[in-house]
């Protein structure tokens, strides 16, 4: 899973429609025009950012990300194995805040030595056991446990924890971390294994100063998402002996670090305020994925990775991505043709140089699922995936020498109707005194005096005849609606447009 990196400036992860058309470079470069960044499928983390900032609570966000779902208890086992180490043959172990017991053959084990608050101990897999070393001396005079005894360090006192430098410097301080010795060389592996709440502590998705019902979305999505996994593959997952991983091919477990660090008081406090809570569907445990941002408009899951159509991944409208503080709810990226010849090539083979693209196919996220790519000897179609992997773009929700995003009062509006103009088919175009822009499901006009609003079906078509907004009725002042009866109408600057139920002609008063 691809998520907001918190300790690493929030540095966000590359992720991965229905319209087609022709695109072509005259200037030997090509524009991309985007919004997203991440897999696209599930909770976008910004769209709930914008959700709480605009009065959502945690359970309309995830219902919204998560269809056909309910948020309710759930009766979660005990404790869940995170996998942090896998391949290392030595571990170095600093005590924090605390001595640190190491014992043989689980928590109670014996006793087989304990590291001083402030020192650093190895442990090196040899021959089948561990060696546990103090500087040069071996502890206890000889080596330990083996591949069916465990080592396991605990925690003995209030405020004890422990560093270990192989799994990048991370302290841990809830539950126990275990060792094991694995395979034919001697290979060991670290498991954090720990309570539900206290592995949703450490998990460093989002910032812990965002709202709230941000937080506590995050919580129970969270929650959702590991124990499902747990259920399906079960806690020892053989290339690990966990249930899940602590990085970004699950979710970013950094323990301490995140409930030790700034607000992380209050990230401790959603998590605790929702204890029990998962997403659920007809009563099960759901796939609670999400990513990072989704540009709006959330995508299919079986469109993403080719597998099962799930009821409860489908791609719903996102209203709070657009947030200002989503550094990537649109960006752009210009490349030479030569670098994007280069870049596909090992997709498209010898094509010539590229001069344009064309047959795009896009899922109902806008997200490009094909496309042909058209050079000066021969054509290929790719995938949006691998247009997107090649070229180094955020994510293949993207539009090529045409910036289709929507942005501004525009967008501002497309969200208050929920998406419901659909796709755009056109950029944003200056029209006499505004604004307009062109979806698949009406148009969107824009004036200072007037702000934007949407206009569709019959009483659209019936402007246009009238001269839209440069003819006589002006700009629209209200959204197209329709009444009891079946009339769609719309109010202008200078008149009203009424279009009856049926096929009866539309008139202007």
């Amino acid at each position: 899973m691809r998520t907001i990196r918190v300790f690493l400036a929030l540095l966000l992860v590359p992720l991965v429609g229905v319209a087609s058309g022709h695109t072509a470079t005259a200037a030997g470069s090509f524009t991309f025009y985007g919004g997203g960044y991440g897999h696209g499928v599930g909770m976008s983390q910004y769209g709930a950012l914008g959700m709480a900032q605009d009065g959502w609570t945690h359970e309309q966000i995830l219902t919204q990300f998560f269809s056909n779902t309910t948020v309710e208890q759930y009766a979660f086992p005990p404790s869940i194995r995170v996998g942090l180490v896998q391949g290392t043959k030595i571990f170095h172990l600093r005590a924090r805040g605390g001595p640190v017991d190491l014992h043989v053959g689980g928590v109670t084990g014996a006793l087989a030595g304990t590291i001083p608050n402030g020192a650093t101990w190895k442990v090196r897999t040899v021959s089948g056991q561990y060696r546990i070393l103090d500087g040069k001396k071996l502890v206890g005079g000889h080596a330990w446990g083996g591949p069916t005894e465990d080592l396991v360090a605990t925690y003995p006192g209030r405020g004890a924890m422990l560093q270990i430098k192989e799994s990048g410097g991370i302290t841990y301080n809830r539950g126990h971390i275990e060792f094991n010795i694995y395979g034919d060389n001697n290979n060991g592996r670290l498991i954090a294994v720990l309570d539900p709440q206290e592995y949703l502590y450490g998990l460093g998705e989002v910032p812990s100063e965002w709202p709230t019902q941000a937080l506590q979305a995050q919580a129970v999505a969270a929650r959702t998402y590991a124990f499902e996994i747990a259920k399906r593959k079960g806690q020892h997952q053989a290339w690990c002996n966990c249930a899940v991983s602590d990085d970004t091919r699950n979710q970013v477990y950094v323990a301490w670090a995140k409930e030790g660090g700034t607000n992380g008081s209050k990230w401790v406090a959603a998590v605790d305020k929702t204890e029990g809570e998962a997403v659920l569907y007809q009563g099960g445990l759901i796939q609670a994925q999400y990513a990072s941002s989704d540009g709006g408009y959330s995508e299919n899951v079986e469109n993403v990775w080719n597998g099962e159509a799930l009821p409860y991944l489908r791609g719903v409208c996102d209203p709070g991505d657009y947030t200002p503080d989503n550094p990537n709810r649109v960006w752009q990226k210009t490349a030479t043709a030569a670098a994007v010849t280069s870049a596909l090539s090992a997709k498209t083979g010898n094509i010539g140089t590229v001069t344009s693209f064309s047959n795009y196919t896009r899922g109902v996220s806008g997200r490009i699922m094909t496309v042909k790519v058209v050079g000066t000897s021969g054509s290929h179609s790719i995938t949006g995936y691998d247009l997107k992997v090649a070229l180094g773009l955020r994510d293949d929700r993207v539009w090529i020498n045409s910036d289709k995003t929507v942005t501004g009062p525009i967008r501002s509006k497309y969200d208050a109707v929920k998406c419901r103009p659909g796709l755009p088919q056109s950029p944003q175009m200056a029209v006499a005194g505004g604004t307009k822009q062109e979806f698949v499901n009406g148009t969107i006009y824009l004036s200072a005096s007037t702000d934007a609003h949407w206009v569709s079906g019959a009483v659209l078509d019936f402007y246009v005849t009238q001269g839209g907004p440069g003819g006589s009725l002006g700009f629209p002042t209200s959204d197209t609606e329709t009444g009891d009866d079946g009339r769609t109408t719309a109010t202008f600057e200078h008149g009203k447009i009424v279009c009856p139920a049926g096929a009866g002609a539309c008139s202007a008063v």
